[in-house]
């Protein structure tokens, strides 16, 4: 009896004994951690809304200029997401799926408080690496976030056959079917001072007045948002929660149906005759599914819409250049990258168009052509790479555009201008002088809407007439020249460039 009671004590005092040892710093136990919730703390299966804490300003940057094109694939094991960016077709836009234009909402001011490691693995999984320790050493948390708008994907769902054997979708586990735009800030709470439901991030102060605290974390500018107008404001349209869908096994049911053989039931004439009564109101809802997905310039997804139209209502087959949806399938299929395609059927639907009919074929090819600039993905053609790209740096005139976009259309330009010639005297825009003109004035104009003043000029200069400098043997003059130019054609980056000369010259 008395070794059983000896047995006994010195199995309490070592579980008392491993409990005091295994509290931490903040005076919590740690027995947590070995219980089946502490050691799967961080199953995606529970977060399948993370909160992108983590990202700095370069990775906001590289996924919205991903998203703005495709779907996002990412790998989410334990508490690691990874954007898979090489997870994607750059060739063909939105092969894999696009997201639809933001849908925007007005939305409150959310406040989550993180006291704990449970907390912070319940409410932050992606925040474990930069924030465990100090939340296991008793530091505490206060987040603020708004929500102005959200984005969604045009596909519901992604199956593994559909990233079979694709570049860079290896270990692929998750898709964004869709994500938050606003802004959030995350500091300690030890650095706050703020009123009871009031903000410790100045809220909706418009970057004026009262205090401010250096955040830990953060993404886009609380102080901006406002919550009857936050649409409007740049600051509050940064991407800050992830909304994610497994990636399905298998394939998609739709593309296994597709090839099973007609039974006799759906080839009777009555059974025919009751789906199109039934399914009128499904084929409506495919061609607005299929309008949304051009929208969102998703070409595959919008052929598989108006292919299941087609079948619904036969009478009106998008394929059928006569039948009113030519064009929208045309588009679809350039779009899709499928663009010598999209032409001919754009080419036969304009032939069928009213008001378009009575146009002489060449005026029908250029207009065309000039869809296919707008609308043509993957490999093309000289005159369809260079229509694109010439429309790309022209949209330069309407707004401000993105670096990397301006260089590859003027890169294609320079790659195929020596390729594409005029068909005839009508066709001016592949004229010699006309693709100067483009190197000469359009190309710095994208570089400058872009924010790169000295690439604007650096092209400006490079594509600068030779023969008007010819006889100037004065490097300053020539320079001076060159500046005084571009600084009468380009009002952002003209007088910059052109003061920037002049203080050199004075330095010498």
């Amino acid at each position: 009896m008395v070794l059983a009671v000896a047995a006994l004590s010195s199995t309490l005092a070592c579980a008392l004994g491993a409990t005091k040892e295994d509290k931490r710093a903040s005076g919590q136990s740690g027995l947590m951690s070995q219980t089946a919730a502490g050691q799967d703390t961080c199953d995606p299966k529970n977060h399948k809304r993370p909160f992108i804490i983590e990202w700095d300003a370069t990775d906001m940057s590289s996924f919205e200029q991903h998203a703005a094109n495709d779907v996002v694939f990412v790998r989410y094991e334990g508490c690691d997401l990874q954007v898979l960016d090489e997870c994607r077709n750059e060739s063909i836009r939105g092969e894999q799926g696009a997201y639809k234009p933001v849908e925007w909402t007005s939305g409150s001011l959310e406040r989550i408080d993180i006291g704990s490691e449970a907390e912070l693995y319940a409410k932050l999984p992606l925040a474990k690496v930069s924030l465990g320790a100090r939340v296991a050493g008793g530091e505490t948390f206060h987040m603020e976030y708004y929500v102005a708008g959200t984005r969604t994907a045009t596909r519901d769902a992604v199956y593994s056959a559909d990233l079979e054997g694709r570049y860079g979708c290896d270990g692929a586990t998750h898709f964004v079917y869709g994500y938050n735009l606003g802004a959030f800030a995350l500091a300690s709470q030890a650095r706050l001072e703020y009123e009871t439901g009031g903000s410790a991030f100045g809220f909706g102060a418009g970057g004026r007045g009262g205090r401010s605290y250096a955040a830990d974390k953060k993404g886009g500018d609380l102080s901006v948002c406002r919550a009857d107008d936050a649409t409007e404001v740049r600051g509050c349209k940064a991407p800050i929660r992830l909304t994610l869908r497994d990636i399905r096994p298998g394939e998609s049911p739709e593309d296994v149906a597709m090839r099973q053989p007609e039974d006799a039931a759906s080839l009777s004439a009555a059974a025919v005759i009751n789906t199109k009564i039934e399914m009128s109101d499904e084929a409506r809802a495919r061609l607005e599914a299929a309008t949304r997905s051009m929208a969102a310039r998703d070409g595959n997804n919008c052929l598989t819409e108006l292919d299941a139209h087609d079948e619904l209502d036969p009478k009106h087959e998008s394929s059928n250049p006569g039948s009113g949806f030519g064009m929208m399938r045309a588009q679809c299929l350039m779009l899709a990258g499928k663009c010598d395609a999209g032409k001919a059927l754009m080419t036969k639907s304009y032939a069928q168009t009213a008001g378009m009919a009575s146009l002489a074929p060449e005026q029908i090819d250029r207009t065309v052509e000039a869809m296919a600039g707008m609308y043509c993905e993957g490999e093309l053609a000289p005159r369809d790479a260079f229509m694109k790209a010439q429309m790309t740096l022209q949209r330069a005139y309407q707004g401000k555009m993105d670096v990397a976009e301006c260089a590859r259309a003027y890169e294609t330009v320079l790659r195929v201008k020596d390729k594409v010639k005029p068909r005839d005297a009508y066709d001016t825009q592949f004229e010699a002088s006309s693709i100067a003109a483009v190197l000469l004035s359009s190309a710095p104009r994208c570089f400058e809407a872009a924010g790169e003043c000295e690439r604007a000029f650096e092209t400006y200069a490079k594509h600068y007439p030779p023969d008007a400098l010819a006889r100037i043997s004065d490097p300053a003059q020539r320079d001076k020249i060159l500046r005084d130019g571009f600084a009468s054609m380009f009002r952002v980056c003209g007088p910059k460039i052109k003061a920037a000369g002049e203080t050199g010259e004075a330095a010498q």
